[in-house]
């Protein structure tokens, strides 16, 4: 009986320790976790990363690791511009913890950091399709569409922009981004110098739009397109009607000129 009451004490004392131990190690954990969130509210981002980076080395099997992993990327990105450290860090947290409450906004961020700050349109390109394709209860999938058509834009790839924003209109008919794919597709047809398809779709455009954010450049870039398709008069009447909008008048001046000395020439 003695025994068995030695045997109860000691493994009762065992448990207290443990308890105790785990008690004390979730206290520290906390606690540094929370110099860490104190900083970042105090807008102290270098010493935010310090505790941060202390947190995950300590401790690696915490269920705040994906939070830690989160802000430290933040402040990589928003407040020091260790872009690549921030990619790092977002990737790490999707890999481990794919169905963590922070997955989506990890993935949109990488996304915005390739293509806006490392410049690396064509992987922005995949993280943007992951967006559309992983994440179905998002709604703003009209907007990763249009970053898709706009990478590859900035790419120099007319073509597959061009179709992107066709699918964009296609997929999306009610987006607020549909004016400007209208757009786009014109400047890419004008660019391609397929000039007939490029005035169909400038004066599509402004059909549609006829307040649209783009009137006056859409007007500028249709008389520039008539002008050169030779369809002087025309092209002349749309420069002058853009002049008091357009920025940049001295740009519409020399053309209205330029038209103008062409069409005294033709005795016109």
């Amino acid at each position: 009986m003695r025994k068995f009451f030695l045997i109860t004490l000691v493994s009762l004392t065992v448990a207290s320790l443990l308890v105790v131990a785990l008690v004390s190690r979730r206290s520290k954990e906390q606690a540094l976790y929370d110099q860490a969130t104190t900083a970042l509210d105090e807008n102290l981002p270098g010493a935010a990363v310090e505790y941060l980076t202390m947190f995950l080395v300590k401790y690696p099997d915490s269920e705040r690791d994906p939070d830690a992993l989160f802000k430290r990327a933040k402040v990589f990105y928003l407040y020091q511009s260790r872009y690549l450290e921030a990619i790092s860090d977002l990737r790490e947290l999707l890999n481990k913890f794919p169905s963590n409450e922070h997955a989506f906004e990890a993935r949109k961020t990488i996304a915005q950091i390739l293509e806006t700050k490392v410049h690396d349109y064509r992987m922005a390109i995949v993280e943007y399709q992951r967006l559309i394709d992983d994440f179905e209860t998002v709604i703003d999938d009209d907007l990763y569409q249009y970053r898709i058509a706009s990478c590859f834009y900035k790419l120099q790839n007319f073509e597959q922009a061009k179709l992107e924003y066709y699918k964009l209109i296609s997929n999306y008919p009610a987006s607020d981004y549909v004016d400007d794919c209208y757009y786009q597709i014109a400047n890419i047809l004008q660019t391609q110098g397929a000039l007939d398809d490029a005035e169909s779709a400038y004066r599509l455009y402004l059909a549609r739009y006829p307040k649209g954010d783009h009137e006056v450049d859409a007007k500028f870039n249709l008389a520039a397109t008539l002008e050169e398709k030779e369809e002087l008069k025309e092209a002349l009447k749309l420069y002058q009607e853009v002049f008091e909008e357009y920025p940049n008048k001295e740009a519409v001046s020399w053309r209205i000129e330029k038209i103008t000395k062409r069409l005294k020439k033709r005795g016109r």
